[in-house]
C-alpha cells in the first residue's frame, strides 16, 4: 500500500495516527549505512537485553514462531552475529547469543537511529525535548495499559535504557550545542540519570 505523505488528516487523532505512520515505515527501513535490516535489530535487541536464550524462549520474547526466529537466528549467523551454544541446564539444547561482532553492530545500528532522531529535532529548544519525551512516554504507557502483551515481553518495556549505547562524539557535540542554547547545561547529566533509573 502507498502511504500518501500529502495527506491532510481531519482530526488531531488523525494527525497522530499518520505521523506514527510516517515515522514507522522510515524508522523500519533501512538506512544509509545499515547492514543489517529491522527484523534482525529486534531479534538482537531481544538478545542484548536478555542475554543467551534458547530460541524457544527467543521466540516468545518476540511474539514469532519458532520457525521465522530460527530463520533470523540462521541468517545472524552466518553473518558472525550470533553464535549457539550448549544450555549449560539442557545438553541436547541449545542458546543463542551475540557475538563482540553482534554487540558493536547492534550498537551502531542502534546508535545511528538515535543520532537520526536527534538530527531530525535539530533546532528545538530543550523544553520543547523534554515536553516531547513526556509526552511520549505518557502516550506508550497508554497504549500498553489498552493492549495486551505477553508477560514474556515484559523485558522490552525497559530494556532499551539499559543497553542504549552512548551516543558518538557528532551526537554528543550537537548535544551539547543544543543544551548551551537552552541555556541547560546539566541536560546530559540528567538523561544518564533517567536512564539508570530505569534499569
Amino acid at each position: 500500500m502507498q502511504v500518501n505523505d500529502a495527506y491532510s488528516p481531519q482530526t488531531p487523532i488523525e494527525g497522530v495516527m499518520h505521523a506514527f505512520t510516517r515515522i514507522g515505515r522510515r524508522l523500519k527501513a533501512k538506512q544509509p549505512g545499515d547492514t543489517i535490516d529491522h527484523s534482525a535489530h529486534v531479534v538482537m535487541f531481544a538478545l542484548r537485553c536478555n542475554g543467551a536464550l534458547r530460541l524457544s524462549d527467543l521466540a516468545g520474547r518476540l511474539e514469532l514462531d519458532a520457525s521465522t526466529t530460527s530463520r533470523h537466528v540462521r541468517s545472524l549467523e552466518q553473518l558472525g552475529l550470533v553464535r549457539r551454544s550448549p544450555d549449560p541446564d539442557d545438553g541436547r539444547a541449545f542458546r543463542v547469543e551475540l557475538t563482540e561482532a553482534g554487540i558493536e553492530q547492534w550498537e551502531a545500528s542502534a546508535r545511528h537511529r538515535m543520532e537520526l532522531l536527534s538530527a531530525a529535532m535539530e533546532g528545538w529548544s530543550e523544553e520543547d525535548v523534554q515536553t516531547f519525551e513526556r509526552l511520549m512516554t505518557r502516550f506508550a504507557d497508554g497504549v500498553a495499559a489498552r493492549t495486551e502483551a505477553p508477560s514474556s515481553a515484559a523485558w522490552a518495556e525497559k530494556g532499551w535504557a539499559a543497553v542504549a549505547p552512548r551516543p558518538s562524539a557528532r551526537a554528543e557535540r550537537s548535544t551539547d550545542q543544543n543544551s548551551a542554547a537552552s541555556g541547560d547545561p546539566a541536560t546530559r547529566e540528567n538523561t544518564d540519570k533517567n536512564l539508570e533509573s530505569t534499569k
